[in-house]
């Protein structure tokens, strides 16, 4: 028994051919050297997708006999280039799935393999999927517009951070180890937002525990206002510090700084700016004394914020009318802080179930009557308002229902109210279309389903407007028709 190694698509085509026989080459070989030959020949292939590429590279590598080096000698490519094609190996299976069916390009590809996957999976997500709104969505731009979008929302100047970056200067994922033109002292750019945010977060955490160490009474604050490293805060309050948004974080005034002659064209200019500076460091200086009575006095506390990603002390005023204000209960303190612990334990177990659920197939098993009650929960945000007396007594100057009325309502539906639900969500959703899309051919079913004779009129209506300018290119089109000898030909109507 033989075993066609190479010429596949050959040997078929001399079967539907009717060939009785076929030039062969019999060769006794091992299994792997026969896969070796095997995907040798597929590479030799002009119309090979970069995909297939890229997978047989990599497996011609894992044969050991063959290094990139080597393959570039073999198949008369740069290294540079079988480098970046097995590299394409890197990509989720939602991108490779894309490229194969080549709605992302091969451009784009290259660009996201430098990503690690869990980065890849969230660009997908946001930007890639197929029910990706208008402007998130990322698949029509090009190379060039595709790789900003990239740079600026997926990578990182590591210049812009504190922490030790000795680890990075030789990391795959660091831009400025595989640019040819990054320059001196470049630090390049992270591509793996994972790493260097974990890295970024131990950075801070350390930072602000060493100005707590410091000043042991210094308090953490966050601004409510803003949500930028919040899991520096999350992980301050895991170890079990406090962290408040009372008080406004205020910061210590800056130091002036001396000016040097150099920096002036004039004698003039500089006795100038030195009188000013001189003024500045009184202002300064008196500035902090007034802190620093403020604190002896117990009016303002020691804080530490993280401001443009950076620890940051600072002081919180306690009291600033002028009346010695005393610090809250400590046990009222701690009570305070127990319950926001656990509702940030709350909020981890939600936003960890909320992502398993997305991302996990459920059991085949039958819908659940809780699951039914569900959706009516979910189809109540669209009920419309002058249906809202058939949930809630009094709707007087009420617009819309809040969760706590939708729980109460779910709990005690009427096979009446169940169908003015799902009707509303319906008309909401079955309504917010035009033209000659899909749905607009549903929503009008819909409609004659209720409202039969409505829609007849609003069709005749139309349809007779229709009709009219139809005759009149017809009339024309059979004019011209006469004019160049033109069998006649008449408009189609569109059904």
């Amino acid at each position: 028994m033989f075993e066609i190694v190479c010429g596949e698509r050959r040997y078929k085509a001399s079967l539907l051919a009717d060939t009785k026989t076929i030039p062969a080459i019999v060769r006794t070989m091992s299994d792997d050297a026969a896969l070796e030959f095997a995907i040798i020949e597929n590479l030799q292939r002009q119309s090979i997708s970069p995909i297939d590429e890229a997978t047989a590279y990599k497996r011609l590598v894992d044969t050991g006999r063959y290094d990139v080096a080597t393959l570039a000698v073999r198949f008369g490519k740069s290294e540079k280039y079988i480098r970046s094609r097995m590299k394409l190996n890197d990509l989720t299976d939602e991108v490779l799935e894309l490229v194969n069916r080549d709605t992302v390009t091969i451009s784009i590809a290259l660009e996201l393999c430098k990503y690690d996957k869990d980065t890849q999976a969230d660009i997908y997500e946001k930007h890639l999927k197929d029910d990706n709104d208008y402007y998130s969505n990322w698949r029509n731009l090009t190379a060039r517009e595709f790789i900003n979008r990239l740079e600026k929302g997926y990578t990182n100047n590591l210049g812009n951070y504190r922490f030790d970056k000795s680890q990075c200067r030789i990391c795959p994922f660091n831009t400025a180890c595989y640019s040819l033109f990054a320059g001196e002292g470049e630090q390049g750019k992270c591509t793996n937002l994972k790493c260097l945010q974990a890295k970024n977060k131990a950075c801070l955490v350390t930072e602000c525990e060493v100005i707590m160490k410091d000043y042991p009474d210094t308090e953490i604050c966050r601004n409510p206002c803003r949500n930028d490293n919040e899991d520096v805060f999350a992980e301050l309050l895991e170890q079990g510090h406090a962290v408040t948004t009372e008080g406004k974080f205020k910061f210590f005034p800056e130091k002036p700084i001396a000016p040097e002659m150099e920096e002036f064209d004039s004698e003039d200019e500089f006795i100038q700016a030195q009188k000013e500076y001189e003024t500045d460091v009184a202002d300064y200086e008196g500035e902090n004394s007034a802190i620093n009575e403020m604190m002896s006095a117990g009016k303002a506390n020691w804080a530490v914020t993280v401001h443009n990603n950076q620890a940051v002390a600072g002081y919180v005023v306690i009291a600033e009318n002028g009346n010695r204000e005393q610090t809250a209960d400590p046990i009222q303190k701690l009570e305070k802080q127990d319950r926001r612990n656990r509702e940030i334990a709350v909020e981890n177990i939600v936003e960890d179930t909320r992502k398993f659920i997305r991302e996990t197939e459920f059991p085949p098993n039958d819908f659940m009557e809780f699951e039914d009650t569900l959706l009516y929960f979910i189809m109540l945000g669209d009920l419309k308002r002058e249906h809202l007396s058939l949930f809630l007594e009094d709707t007087q100057n009420r617009w819309y229902l809040s969760e706590d009325d939708k729980i109460k309502i779910i709990n005690n539906l009427t096979e009446e109210q169940k169908t003015v639900i799902r009707r509303d969500f319906l008309v909401k959703h079955l309504s917010d279309t035009s033209g000659l899309a899909k749905k607009s051919y549903l929503m009008l079913e819909f409609a004659r389903l209720h409202f039969p004779y409505d829609v007849v009129e609003t069709e005749n209506r139309y349809n007779e407007v229709y009709q009219k300018r139809h005759a009149r290119i017809t009339e024309r089109l059979e004019a011209l028709n006469k004019v160049q000898g033109k069998p006649d030909r008449q408009a189609q109507e569109v059904v």
